[in-house]
């Protein structure tokens, strides 16, 4: 049965690339990519467009859809297709809602935000990306600001710039991730990393 972690170390092996130069132009270390090829461990949203950029192909491919190629496409409640059903290491999971459309240009998840403290980790990729809180706040930590959001707050923002989200209690956040991809607009091919020790800037919405 093929999975995503086989079907990741294809898309690699494609592009001729060896593991250790795959975690250098990911800005992985090679155990983890290591890990995520043999199932282990599950990639985040941001990571999986990263490599969608590395390996030249879509997100769609790396997730195996088929999909139908009619202009429209409709995914029920009860049909969300779980990327990572047992969540991230961090708590974090997300559901597909518009995976049946495979060659479409945005990519739609429903998030479920953990409460933790992941200050050590943020994300960036290449493209734009919406997020509309669906359930409960989120603190939400953009270019060295932190901005506290409620339920139906929504922002839209170049996805290059770290960026990470997290719930504001105990009881957890839900979130719709709309992520555009684009070229990237730099050198670098950070998917995730880690925050300077300085002091945060904060604002409320």
């Amino acid at each position: 049965m093929e999975t995503l972690g086989s079907r990741l170390r294809t898309l690699r092996h494609l592009r001729g690339l060896s593991i250790d130069v795959a975690a250098r132009q990911l800005s992985l270390s090679k155990g983890y990519l290591s890990k995520v090829e043999n199932d282990r461990a599950v990639p985040s949203i941001a990571c999986l467009t990263r490599m969608a950029e590395v390996y030249r192909t879509s997100i769609a491919a790396m997730l195996g859809e088929g999909g139908d190629e009619s202009r429209f496409s409709i995914v029920r409640a009860n049909e969300r297709r779980f990327i990572n059903r047992d969540g991230t290491e961090l708590g974090y999971r997300f559901a597909a809602i518009n995976d049946r459309k495979p060659d479409r240009r945005a990519h739609a998840f429903v998030l479920t935000l953990p409460w933790t403290d992941s200050r050590r980790l943020f994300y960036q990729h290449p493209g734009e990306e919406l997020f509309l809180v669906l359930k409960g706040r989120i603190r939400f930590h953009y270019g060295g600001a932190e901005y506290l959001l409620e339920e139906g707050d929504c922002v839209y923002f170049d996805s290059s710039v770290k960026h990470r989200g997290e719930a504001a209690d105990r009881k957890g956040a839900q979130a719709l991730s709309v992520i555009i991809p684009g070229p990237s607009r730099t050198g670098r091919s950070s998917s995730a990393t880690k925050p300077k020790s300085s002091a945060t800037k904060r604002k409320s919405s």
